[in-house]
């Protein structure tokens, strides 16, 4: 290992921007760490506002990377597509110099694969698509018919705001299994009762086979007409990390340990939405900002306390509340035990659309809350282990 320790973080998203402040901001990294992070754009993507984009209710959902990003922390724009961690080394794609790592924190984050989207469909993964999607809403003839496939929180949003922005179209939100299913009784309830007011037709327990520029085919047989389809449907993660030979689980993402370290690669640590940790602690986490961040705080503290020869402590992280965007002037918050199991108490209407509205801004005063004052940002803990309760 060199004199000083060289960090390379492959991902600038929310988990990966988080550790870079974290680490560039500890008083180990004055002396003895560089931080460089590899991002392919040198914009901070807001992805969380993506459906607003789409829908021509925000210009973009882009910052500056600069604006987030702590001045100690190098940011390269460029891709990763191999990792070699035999001679610790990042190559990347169009033959750019590979960068060399003492640690490496794979941060890349989750997308949609480009084949997994249907000829003919619109993607959500960032913010090129969501600008080519907003063009093709705004020239929609007004009884055209906008169908969007997959009814996880991306699609019940997105439906949401397309549905008031353009009252005229026809939406139609399709899910193979039961609108908003993973909330409870009333928060379900208001879910349903928001969508339909906006006049988006819910199509539940119905499969889709095929798409094209002017129909979707469904389980059912049926073939209905649809002038703009949006797959919300089938997030993942990048195939980096197994086309590198990384150990990973089914869905491509970096298998980890309790404190986030790849136990066969003592010098790879991984946060966010790409890595799958131990069961036994994030067994009960979802791919999210929500989850993103304190993953992305807590490797850089395990990568601090393996620099200063201290055993790292395993993650906890738990959640408060599920919040979801149901156009601009509506919205839910229900709260979630630690483990994300809903509880009753929900908040419904224009008072919880507010609410949402500042906690996606909190995320971006979270990060640079960490960049101003290093370990400022902390989070709620997780549930406890079963042999404790």
């Amino acid at each position: 290992m060199s004199a000083r320790c060289r960090v390379v973080i492959i991902g600038a998203g929310y988990a990966g921007v988080m550790a870079a402040n974290r680490l560039a901001g500890s008083r180990k990294s004055y002396k003895s760490i560089s931080v460089t992070v590899l991002n392919p754009v040198a914009d901070f993507v807001e992805r969380i506002r993506l459906h607003e984009v789409a829908a021509g209710n925000r210009v973009s959902a882009t910052v500056p990377m600069r604006s987030l990003l702590h001045e100690r922390a190098e940011l390269v724009e460029g891709t990763a597509w191999r990792i070699d961690p035999e001679h610790h080394k990042v190559h990347l794609s169009g033959g750019g110099a590979a960068l060399d790592y003492d640690v490496l924190l794979y941060a890349v984050g989750s997308t949609q694969a480009s084949s997994r989207i249907p000829a003919g469909a619109y993607g959500l993964r960032d913010s090129a698509d969501a600008n080519r999607l907003r063009a093709r809403l705004s020239e929609l003839d007004p009884a055209a018919t906008v169908s969007v496939i997959g009814a996880g929180l991306t699609g019940i949003e997105v439906s949401a705001e397309i549905a008031e922005r353009y009252p005229q179209l026809r939406v139609r939100l399709i899910s193979r299994g039961a609108i908003a299913e993973s909330l409870s009784g009333p928060g379900r309830h208001a879910v349903v009762k928001r969508l339909s007011a906006l006049g988006v037709e819910l199509v539940e327990n119905t499969e889709v086979q095929r798409c094209d520029d002017s129909s979707i085919q469904t389980s059912g047989g049926d073939t209905p007409r649809s002038d703009c389809t949006i797959w919300t449907a089938g997030f993942s993660a990048p195939g980096l990390a197994r086309d590198s030979g990384l150990p990973t689980d089914a869905l491509g993402r970096l298998v980890v340990d309790e404190s986030l370290c790849c136990p066969q690669h003592p010098d790879i640590f991984g946060a966010g939405d790409a890595v799958r940790a131990a069961p036994s602690v994030a067994g009960h986490l979802r791919m999210s900002c929500a989850s993103a961040l304190p993953l992305g705080a807590h490797a850089a503290d395990s990568i601090i306390a393996r620099l200063e020869n201290r055993a790292p402590a395993p993650l906890s992280a738990g959640y408060m509340l599920r919040c979801i965007s149901l156009g601009r002037k509506s919205g839910l918050v229900q709260t979630v035990h630690a483990d994300d199991r809903p509880r009753s108490f929900v908040i419904r209407g224009r008072l919880a659309g507010v609410a949402k509205a500042q906690i996606c801004d909190m995320t971006l005063a979270w990060i640079r809350g960490e960049l101003r004052r290093n370990g400022s940002y902390s989070w709620p803990k997780g549930p406890r282990p079963a042999a404790a309760r």
